[in-house]
């Protein structure tokens, strides 16, 4: 995969049919292994009784609350630190057009991800596990898919998958997001909010989501005759998206 930020010529992210056939077989096969996990339930179970260890932890609990509450928006303020040194920095400008692709990303998953959660309506760890974990705090949405792994990695993937190779900046920020999101993924478990089925699905939702987003992305670019000088208009908007996001993904 590839975006093309050619001064002068329309703005393009490029996905061949390669790509999309290995991210949507994926994605099922994330979905896949999730549902066996749901069904056979004893891996889904001793993972999460594991963790009972957490609560007694005062100091982890409190690390593990803080990445699950915090990761995302810590990535979303990276973006837009990223963005704006982009404005100034010649050699980041190529992978600008990434950006707009992401927030269609995230809010794809989050959409798909909470509309999923209603039709299921699968239990949480504390509801099924009850009296047998440390968590106690009930929760207002469903368990299937985890909503943290689906929006963490709507955000992190789209940059890993697609964003250039050439910079040691952008190779960094690469694995920072990664991890982060990984870091996300894992405390939902850690806190026994979810199975490990549910943040699977929640990372194959996210990949499902990776295609479709590029469409979206390729259309409005389209559409809007996004050129290199459009872009960077558009850089600037969104330096602005990305700080409301993080302050949004803060407080919820």
């Amino acid at each position: 995969m590839k975006n093309k930020t050619n001064i002068g010529k329309q703005i393009t992210i490029e996905i061949s049919h390669t790509q999309l056939i290995v991210i949507f077989i994926s994605s099922f096969l994330f979905y896949l292994v999730a549902l066996i996990l749901w069904k056979q339930k004893i891996v889904d179970y001793n993972i999460v009784l594991i963790h009972n260890f957490i609560y007694e932890n005062k100091m982890y609990l409190e690390l593990v609350s803080l990445i699950s509450h915090y990761g995302m928006a810590f990535i979303a303020a990276l973006y837009a630190l990223f963005l704006f040194i982009s404005l100034k920095k010649e050699g980041l400008k190529r992978d600008r057009s990434l950006y707009l692709f992401i927030i269609f990303s995230f809010f794809l998953s989050t959409t798909g991800g909470d509309l999923l959660k209603e039709v299921i309506d699968k239990a949480r760890p504390v509801i099924e596990l009850s009296g047998q974990i440390s968590r106690t705090t009930l929760s207002d949405t469903s368990s299937f898919p985890s909503g943290h792994a689906a929006k963490s990695m709507s955000l992190a993937l789209p940059f890993v998958l697609m964003a250039s190779r050439k910079s040691t900046i952008t190779q960094i920020v690469k694995v920072v997001v990664f991890l982060t999101a990984l870091l996300v993924c894992y405390s939902r478990i850690a806190l026994q909010a979810h199975f490990l089925s549910d943040v699977l699905a929640g990372i194959g939702t996210a990949l499902f989501f990776i295609p479709i987003a590029v469409w979206i992305t390729n259309s409005f670019y389209k559409k809007r005759k996004i050129d290199d000088r459009k872009l960077t208009l558009l850089t600037q908007r969104l330096v602005y998206i990305f700080i409301g996001l993080t302050v949004i993904l803060c407080l919820i």
